[in-house]
């Protein structure tokens, strides 16, 4: 009797041992809420070889287009048609030999995500370990427009720590050696209108907004968003967050930053001004004078400032890989 008590007490210590692990023996392990739809706008491309890979963040989002809406502008050389620059522009200006993708993440703002952070997660199972995993070896330029901009910080910041988490099986192995390689082939990061700083009034009105419009359109859809809640603490997340790219990225890394040059006035009076939060400590910034934050990340033209600023990044960023 004495025995079977004494192998029921050790048996129930190791499932308490299990169950709550030492802090060595912790791990971030990724379980995707939703897996985050990536579209290629250079279908063109279908060498597992690109020259280049651009992937876009795109802006909070009112519906399942803004992976191509918000890089859509209205030109301006006579026919005023609606394009989608960097589907068109790009392959024209950088050739047929690089991979264009544009994210998708608007139903996770209508979803349970609780912050940036999740996004970010949700990513690394969704693009950086998917079947885009074979573009890694290629040099990968990322983009992104106000919202995505921290996105895309969010990102970069979830790999860095994913390769500094203990591995502790295969399927963890396999991640890490795909978040390695992308994060080494991270060479430059192109920011449109982003909040880096918080703390900026105009930013502020300017996310309130965008919630109590889509916080409008939930109740007719009868959905629910956490991460809607949280804006309301975007200040101290966006610090935050500033801090932990920093840390992630390389020294050597690319980053240009265009802040705008215009206020954005509208009917509803949200004013969303240029401001120091758009610049970035150690980027190349530029700032677009004829531009606010609604059209800065929609160029009329190939020769304005927002777009071939962001050419001459990308052919940079090309150079400095072949001289490697």
């Amino acid at each position: 009797m004495f025995h079977f008590l004494l192998s029921q007490v050790q048996h129930f210590l190791i499932e308490c041992l299990c169950c709550f692990p030492f802090p060595h023996r912790t791990t971030r392990r990724l379980e995707p809420i939703e897996i985050i739809p990536v579209h290629d706008l250079n279908p063109k491309c279908i060498s597992p070889n690109p020259d280049l890979v651009i992937i876009f963040f795109h802006g909070i989002a009112f519906g399942n287009d803004e992976w191509k809406e918000t890089w859509t502008s209205t030109t301006t050389d006579g026919r005023n048609e609606p394009i989608c620059w960097p589907e068109k522009w790009l392959p024209e200006d950088m050739g047929n030999n690089v991979r264009i993708l544009s994210l998708s993440y608007d139903s996770n703002l209508m979803g349970v995500h609780n912050n940036v952070a999740d996004i970010g997660k949700n990513l690394i199972l969704s693009l950086v370990r998917s079947r885009y995993d074979i573009l890694w070896d290629a040099p990968i330029v990322l983009v992104g427009y106000s919202f995505g901009g921290l996105v895309l910080k969010s990102l970069v910041v979830e790999v860095q720590q994913h390769i500094h988490q203990r591995i502790i099986n295969l399927t963890d192995a396999a991640i890490n050696k795909s978040c390695k390689r992308f994060l080494e082939n991270l060479k430059g990061t192109i920011f449109y209108g982003v909040p880096h700083a918080g703390g900026n009034e105009g930013f502020s009105k300017y996310f309130s907004w965008k919630c109590q419009q889509i916080n409008t359109m939930k109740k007719k859809l009868k959905t629910h968003s956490s991460l809607l809640k949280n804006l309301t603490s975007f200040n101290r997340q966006m610090e935050e967050l500033s801090t932990d790219f920093e840390n992630a990225i390389s020294q050597d890394l690319i980053i240009y930053a265009f802040s705008e040059g215009l206020a954005l006035e509208e009917k509803w009076g949200v004013l969303v001004p240029y401001a120091s939060s758009a610049r970035l400590a150690g980027a190349n910034n530029y700032m677009v004078e004829d531009a606010n934050h609604f059209t800065i990340c929609r160029p009329p033209t190939k020769d304005h400032p927002s777009y071939f600023i962001l050419v001459e990044c990308l052919k940079f960023c090309l150079k400095v890989n072949y001289q490697l």
